[in-house]
């Protein structure tokens, strides 16, 4: 295998996995936003409900915002959506063993953005090694 055969499949491995990371929390993100819509009009019969639920928004506009900064900086955004997903854990009693429904959003947010990073340490190796040479 030539060099620049193994520079085109990271570049491959890189493009995939950036479009199901982006894919999948973009997935996620408006998953939850919808959620949290859909449970403020609910609750009170009309888009006024919205305005009291929007505590239950915010969250997910972060993570809209996270999602921003990593669709740029993969390597930043993912760490900052690690760390968000771990104070939300905690928020949510996940560690205490009390929230079953707080593992399952924690578990895709962690994991989108453990791919972020992994994607912007292997574009960073990628582009060392090709200045090595």
């Amino acid at each position: 295998m030539t060099e620049s055969t193994n520079l085109s499949a990271v570049e491959n491995c890189v493009r995939r996995c950036r479009r199901v990371a982006r894919v999948a929390l973009v997935i996620v993100t408006l998953f939850w936003i919808t959620f949290g819509i859909i449970t403020g009009v609910q609750e009170h019969g009309n888009f006024a409900g919205l305005l009291d639920n929007y505590t239950s928004l915010i969250p997910w506009l972060i993570i809209f915002l996270l999602w921003v900064i990593a669709w740029r900086w993969e390597i930043i955004g993912g760490l900052m959506i690690i760390t968000f997903s771990v104070i939300m854990a905690f928020r949510l009693g996940v560690f205490g063993g009390d929230a079953t429904e707080g593992l399952m959003i924690i578990t895709p947010l962690a994991m989108t953005g453990f791919m972020f990073t992994f994607i912007g340490l292997r574009i960073l190796a990628a582009k060392k090694a090709e200045d090595y040479q």
